[in-house]
C-alpha cells in the first residue's frame, strides 16, 4: 500500500477529485496539490520533509540516524522544550524514542495491505461510477457521518446500499436522499450504529446542503460543524477526504489507543490525544497519520490480544507483552482491581448490614 504523506503518493490519496475541486474554484493544480498534502506550516512548526522521512525509514538502523537528530528537526516549539528538558510526563516516552516508534510504524504499515481501512475506509465508499466532484464530496460526507461508532466494513456495506438508492452509476446524490423517506433510509442503514438517529441527521444534512450551500459540502470546518451529526473528529475527517485540507489529526479509538500504548501521549480522551500529538508531530504528516495508525491498530496492535510476538515495534514499545485480555496493561488492571477491592472493603466496614448480607 501507499502511505499518504510520503513521496510515494501524489497529492491527496483519499479522493480522486480534490484537484478538480480546486480547479473548479479557480485554484491552480499546484496550489491544490500543496493544500491536499497539508504542506502549510503553522508559525511554530518546523519543517520535516517527506524526503527526510523516507531517509529515516529506509535506513538499516533508524536508531543510528537518530543519535544525531536535533530538536529542530523533529518537532514544534513545545516539543523542543521537552527535548531539552530532562523531565518527562508520566506515561510518555522520550522524544527520540517517540520519533523512532513513529517512523518504524510507518515502515511496518507499508507491508500491511489488507487492513479494513484500506478496503472499507471512508475514502473507499464512493460509487464506482461517480464523475462529479460535488457528488463525490457528498458521498464522502455521508460515509464519514455513518462511520462513527461503526466498523469500516459495515459502513462500506451501507454505502453500497445507499448507492443503489441513487438509482444510477453516480450512486447516492443529495436529490436521491431527499426523495427517500426517513423510514426507508433507516432500513437501508441498519445495522450501522445508531442508524435511526443517523438517518434523521442525513435528511437534515441533505436539506441544509441543498438550501444553503448550492448542493455542495462546506469548505470551512466551522460550517461543517454546524451540520447535524458532524462533530469535531468527523468534521476534520470530511475536510481531509473531501477537500484535501488538514485541520488537525483525526483521532479515533485506534489512534487514541496506540498513542497510549506507544507512549506518544498520556491522555484520557481522543481530543486530548489529538492536542498532545500535534505538539510534536510535524504538521505535514497530520493528514497521513490516521490512516497509517488505524490500519496498524486494526491488524497488529488490536484492542484485545494484540500481536506483540510478531509486532516489529515490540522491542521498543513500552507496552509490549503487558496487555491482558481486556486490552489494558497489567499495571492498569492491577490498579483497577486494587481500587475495587479497597472500595468493597470500605463499604464492608461502614455498613454493618452489608456484612450481614454477605454472611
Amino acid at each position: 500500500m501507499t502511505i499518504p504523506g510520503t513521496n510515494e503518493c501524489e497529492g491527496n490519496p483519499f479522493t480522486r477529485f480534490a484537484f478538480a475541486s480546486g480547479r473548479e474554484d479557480g485554484g491552480s493544480t499546484k496550489d491544490v496539490k500543496r493544500e491536499a498534502e497539508g504542506v502549510h506550516q503553522s508559525r511554530d512548526a518546523v519543517e520535516c520533509t517527506d524526503t527526510d522521512l523516507e531517509k529515516y525509514v529506509a535506513s538499516p538502523s533508524v536508531s543510528d540516524l537518530l543519535t544525531d537528530v536535533k530538536p529542530e528537526m523533529i518537532t514544534t516549539r513545545t516539543c523542543r522544550a521537552a527535548v531539552q528538558s530532562s523531565k518527562q510526563k508520566s506515561g510518555v516516552v522520550k522524544p527520540n524514542l517517540r520519533l523512532e516508534l513513529l517512523l518504524e510504524l510507518y515502515a511496518a504499515r507499508k507491508e500491511i495491505v489488507d487492513a479494513p481501512i484500506d478496503k472499507f475506509g471512508t475514502h473507499m465508499c464512493i460509487a464506482s461510477g461517480v464523475s462529479s466532484a460535488k457528488v463525490e464530496r457528498f458521498q464522502l460526507l455521508v460515509a464519514a457521518l455513518l462511520s462513527s461508532q461503526t466498523q469500516d466494513s459495515i459502513t462500506y456495506a451501507a454505502m453500497q446500499r445507499l448507492h443503489q438508492v441513487g438509482g444510477s452509476d453516480q450512486g447516492l446524490t443529495i436529490e436521491a436522499l431527499q426523495a427517500t423517506s426517513e423510514e426507508k433510509l433507516s432500513a437501508v442503514l441498519k445495522p450501522v450504529g445508531f442508524y435511526r438517529r443517523k438517518a434523521h441527521h442525513l435528511k437534515l444534512v441533505a436539506d441544509t446542503l441543498h438550501t444553503q450551500y448550492h448542493g455542495d459540502v462546506p469548505r470551512a470546518l466551522d460550517q461543517l460543524l454546524q451540520l447535524p451529526g458532524i462533530g469535531a473528529k468527523i468534521g476534520r475527517l470530511v475536510m481531509l477526504v473531501a477537500w484535501g485540507q488538514v485541520n488537525g489529526i483525526v483521532v479515533d479509538t485506534h489512534v487514541h489507543r496506540l498513542a497510549q500504548r506507544l507512549g506518544w501521549a498520556s491522555t484520557s480522551t481522543p481530543e486530548d490525544t489529538r492536542r498532545a500529538l500535534e505538539e510534536w508531530i510535524p504538521r505535514e504528516h497530520w493528514g497521513s497519520l490516521s490512516v497509517a495508525v488505524v490500519g496498524f491498530g486494526q491488524t497488529v496492535c488490536t484492542a484485545t490480544h494484540p500481536s506483540c510476538s510478531t509486532c516489529p515495534l515490540a522491542v521498543k514499545c513500552p507496552s509490549a507483552f503487558k496487555m491482558n485480555s481486556t486490552g489494558t496493561t497489567s499495571s492498569m488492571y492491577q490498579q483497577t482491581s486494587k481500587k475495587r477491592r479497597t472500595h468493597v472493603s470500605q463499604k464492608d466496614t461502614r455498613d454493618p448490614s452489608h456484612r450481614e448480607k454477605k454472611k
